[in-house]
């Protein structure tokens, strides 16, 4: 084979790469991201209106406290970044994104500091998520140079071991759990998962570990854009689910405020 003919080949497939990866990028439409992100989009409302009825409205729902729904909220929340990750690989506006994320997370603080003293949102979900589409627009030249699968691998692996950090402090080591001595007097480091002794947040997301859930995500973006999974992952269409996972920002942001007035008149 010629050196020009492969050279012909190579800008071919190149082109397609790139334009399958553009199609994503530009619809996000993957059937199964919108699924997995409708489903824990769903989930997140349903946590909130349990949420505000035991709170706001005096109902007694014990299950909302036990361990098993700690465990199904930690599992949606770890859906969500990750799909959220995998998504921002699809993007080419990422630093514009996360900007705008960003500044409505703060917008949020300050309204729910004017309008819901109690219930103050510092560096919640949406902060979180902004930040960390500004810090993966920043390190992606980087990032993608290195092996998708080992960028997985390893914010994966931190993601286990910092899980619980931002609540105890702890280090998750499989066969055992180390606990550090974090400084409580330092009052600028929440947004890592450092709070002082008077920080309180009712919607806390830290860096530390859903910073990187999210870049976990990134690592996978590269083999739903090179469509290597099976064909009929991308085709999955629950409808209502899927229009949730389509408009899931909309929804996160309109349904609290809803929750919160259904909660008022009963």
């Amino acid at each position: 084979m010629s050196a020009e003919l492969k050279n012909s080949r190579l800008r071919e497939e190149t082109s397609e790469t790139a334009s399958v990866s553009a199609a994503v990028g530009r619809y996000n439409r993957v059937g199964i991201l919108d699924t997995l992100r409708g489903t824990a989009i769903i989930f997140v409302m349903i946590y909130h209106l349990l949420y505000d009825l035991i709170f706001f409205a005096g109902k007694d729902i014990p299950f909302f406290f036990s361990e098993g729904m700690d465990m199904i909220h930690n599992f949606f929340l770890t859906v969500l970044f990750l799909v959220s990750g995998i998504c921002a690989g699809f993007s080419g506006h990422v630093l514009k994104r996360g900007a705008e994320l960003f500044l409505m997370g703060e917008i949020l603080t300050l309204a729910t500091a004017a309008f819901f003293p109690d219930e103050l949102i510092v560096f919640g979900v949406l902060s979180c998520f902004g930040m960390s589409m500004l810090i993966y627009g920043i390190i992606s030249p980087v990032m993608k140079k290195l092996p998708q699968l080992a960028v997985f691998a390893v914010f994966a692996a931190l993601s286990t071991i910092f899980f619980n950090f931002h609540r105890d402090g702890s280090l998750f080591f499989i066969i055992d759990s180390i606990k550090l001595d974090l400084p409580r007097n330092i009052y600028h480091l929440y947004p890592i998962g450092i709070t002082s002794a008077g920080f309180r947040s009712a919607d806390y997301f830290p860096l530390i570990p859903y910073g990187f859930i999210f870049l976990a995500g990134t690592g996978l973006s590269g083999s739903f854009a090179g469509k290597e999974l099976p064909e009929f992952l991308y085709k999955i269409n629950l409808p209502i689910v899927n229009f949730c996972g389509k408009y899931s920002l909309w929804l996160y942001i309109i349904h609290q405020p809803l929750f919160l007035a259904i909660t008022y008149f009963m």
